[in-house]
């Protein structure tokens, strides 16, 4: 039996609710939304076909329900919010929130803050429902969903636009097969939320499939009602934000768990359930872990930003080893930041390369710190051959990645002081063009020889850095590895001459940060006490 899908004590009670009874609990705050269901997926058009399939009459799956106390809290519903008082026997939607909340969410007036996928009308004349409000044309044909919700609603509709007796016929009939409508709902009464976790991940398992990490935050996340502690998956990925380092993706989190927990990081969905808690690493130890390998990415690699890390898959092999390492030897830290280097530009950090990927944990040995320290460096140890080659930018790729590291390496300025990265990444875009770019622009100008390290507020790049002034200016030009050759050709608005010269010049400062950071013509200094012969055993 494995040690999360706990078996419930007791069965759930088989039952039916109307669509008119679910909306009233909705409204009375009655119905909530545990902390670790998934977030919201549905679109305007999975919405559209849940209230067809049910005016049609056609099933739409059963509800499940955990029945106990909840607080007085603001719930939401869709996009709006509602006010919901203490009640002694809420409903925990466990099995339903998506159609329940598209029920709720149109059906009752709410303000949903201009999300509108919880908009939708009813064509009397087709008898179709679509998407959005009533089109002007169709103010006083087209039903409102919101008006369907409510008897005293339609009727107030009817008096307002008097429609034709058959369309009243019509649209009260669709009424009434809406709310009188009822859907099969299953409520459990129990104390044991884990086996709620439980039956939550293995219902979601199937059809919209939950993603491994929404299965582990469904698991082990989200603090219970009565446990203290939790590996939120939600918690950790925000503490990874350490003086502006950025937020991982949940996804990088879970790998980075397993990893440091001797696990496989590329565990597949189905076997998140078989883990055994006791196996896991701590919330405590995980916190630390990952808040060394933020330091170690940031001061030893010189990677200030998640979203420059070149291949993500270091950040949980890196986690895996602070977990095992955390008190690594200086010169280790300097050996190990090649070996990111080195991995990043040879590719052998690719993600692609999944069985490498284990066998790169599987180096990571407790008390093995040198040991395991060679055996990563031999898989990334072939030097790169050639000269670096500019490629359509693009910051999701390490290859552009490597390029936005040589550029900030130069400490961009502007005409005021240094360039913060906050600043950039804040933007929305780290590397902005300077020549816009458009169907006959040069190709170079889709390459980094077109790209500079500055801010929002600085727009229309290249006619704004003509105007500065080499002579007052000079610091800040060279800073984005402009020169005075390149300043001219950018003045006389000379695209391909300023290009095919920054081209140059971007080449030559990512070798140059490829050659210091990955030191492949310098040796690897090991701890003073490697070089000591062991001694002989007796």
């Amino acid at each position: 039996m494995t040690t999360l899908f706990r078996p419930l004590t007791r069965r759930p009670t088989a039952t039916t609710v109307t669509v008119r009874d679910l909306l009233q609990k909705v409204q009375g705050g009655e119905v909530r939304i545990p902390r670790f269901q998934r977030p919201l997926r549905w679109s305007a058009e999975d919405v559209v076909q849940l209230l067809d399939s049910i005016w049609r009459g056609y099933p739409v799956g059963s509800l499940l329900f955990w029945k106990r106390r909840a607080d007085a809290e603001t719930i939401t519903v869709g996009g709006a919010t509602l006010s919901a008082s203490e009640t002694p026997d809420a409903w925990w939607v466990v099995d339903g929130q998506q159609r329940t909340t598209a029920l709720a969410a149109t059906m009752l007036e709410l303000d949903h803050a201009g999300d509108k996928r919880w908009v939708v009308r009813f064509d009397p004349e087709h008898g179709e429902f679509l998407p959005g409000p009533p089109t002007p044309d169709r103010v006083g044909l087209d039903v409102p969903l919101t008006v369907l919700g409510d008897l005293k609603r339609l009727g107030r509709w009817i008096r307002e636009y008097t429609p034709a007796d058959e369309v009243i016929a019509t649209v009260e009939e669709v009424q009434q097969r809406l709310l009188d409508y009822a859907i099969p709902a299953y409520i459990v009464d129990t104390t044991d939320e884990q086996a709620l976790r439980g039956v939550f991940a293995r219902l979601n398992s199937t059809g919209a499939r939950m993603r491994a990490d929404e299965v582990f935050q469904a698991l082990l996340g989200a603090p219970s009602a009565v446990a203290s502690t939790s590996l939120d998956l939600d918690v950790l990925q925000q503490g990874c934000d350490l003086d502006g380092f950025g937020i991982p993706a949940r996804a990088e989190i879970l790998k980075a768990v397993l990893a440091m927990s001797g696990l496989d990081p590329s565990r597949r969905l189905d076997d998140i359930g078989t883990l055994n808690e006791l196996d896991l690493v701590s919330r405590d130890e995980a916190a630390e872990a990952l808040s060394r390998t933020i330091g170690f990415l940031v001061e030893e690699c010189q990677i200030p930003h998640v979203s420059l890390i070149p291949y993500p898959v270091v950040f949980f092999i890196l986690a895996r080893w602070f977990h095992v390492h955390p008190h690594s030897h200086p010169a280790t830290l300097k050996s190990l930041a090649r070996w990111v280097w080195r991995g990043a530009v040879t590719g052998a950090h690719q993600r692609a390369a999944v069985s490498q990927m284990r066998e790169q944990v599987r180096d990571i040995v407790s008390g093995e710190e040198q040991r395991s320290l060679d055996r990563l460096l031999a898989r990334v140890s072939s030097p790169s051959t050639g000269q670096w080659a500019l490629k359509s930018f693009n910051l999701k790729s390490a290859h552009s990645r490597l390029e936005t590291l040589a550029l900030l390496a130069q400490g961009p300025r502007d005409r005021f002081g240094p360039v913060r990265l906050m600043e950039l990444v804040n933007g929305g875009r780290i590397a902005r063009e300077v020549w816009k770019v458009n169907s006959g622009s040069h190709a170079l100008a889709r390459t980094a020889a077109n790209r500079v390290l500055l801010g929002t507020g600085h727009t229309g790049l290249s006619s704004e850095l003509s105007r500065w002034s080499w002579t007052k200016d000079r610091q800040a030009l060279e800073s984005h590895l402009i020169d005075e050759g390149s300043f001219e050709l950018l003045c006389q608005q000379d695209e391909t001459g300023f290009l095919a010269r920054r081209e140059a010049a971007v080449v030559g400062a990512v070798q140059k940060l490829i050659l210091q950071r990955a030191a492949w013509d310098q040796p690897l200094l090991r701890p003073l006490e490697c070089y000591y012969e062991e001694p002989i055993q007796q």
